[in-house]
């Protein structure tokens, strides 16, 4: 005997189709943005993520709980690529002197010259796979979407206080 299933557990074709073709478009331009960046940079996208957000934030300074909210990583993740980013020379720590317990990551001037020389890479990426794609009208349309429907997000995506994208001028 067959059981039903409240309507809930399932998508109709138009939501699934939806869902599907975001999914699928992060997934491309993630890839391609990943594979340029470290073809012609050596960096990974989320390197770049976070060296891009610790330039847009006050003073090119984050305190690693900031940065793992704003890059969407656990804080472990944050530690572990931070670490890596150290190494390399992109990042410093920094003890924050209001609480010792507590760190800074700080945009070096090695770090600020690898954003700098991999942004026109990002940049073109993004006209190649999604800007050229659209026009003004459809991007103005999609910023509104995506401003609406990020605000029931868990963490909410913003470009002007916290979560993810905060502080990002693409100007600066």
């Amino acid at each position: 005997m067959a059981t039903s299933r409240p309507d809930h557990e399932f998508l109709d074709p138009e939501e699934w189709e939806s869902w599907g073709a975001l999914m699928m478009l992060h997934r491309s331009v993630l890839q391609e943005l990943d594979a340029d960046l470290r073809r012609h940079h050596g960096l990974a996208v989320i390197e770049f993520d976070v060296l891009i957000t610790l330039f847009n934030a006050p003073d090119h300074r984050l305190r690693m709980s900031e940065l793992a909210e704003r890059v969407l990583l656990s804080p472990a993740g944050t530690t572990h690529l931070v670490t890596r980013l150290e190494r390399d020379g992109l990042v410093r720590r920094e003890a924050d002197p209001a609480d010792g317990r507590k760190w800074f990551t700080v945009l070096t001037d090695d770090g600020d010259r690898a954003l700098q020389e991999a942004r026109p890479t990002h940049n073109a990426v993004l006209r190649r796979t999604l800007i050229s794609a659209t026009s003004p009208a459809d991007r103005r349309t999609l910023r509104r979407i995506w401003k609406r429907v990020s605000t029931r997000a868990p963490n909410p995506v913003t470009t002007d206080g916290g979560g993810p994208g905060a502080g990002y001028d693409p100007r600066r």
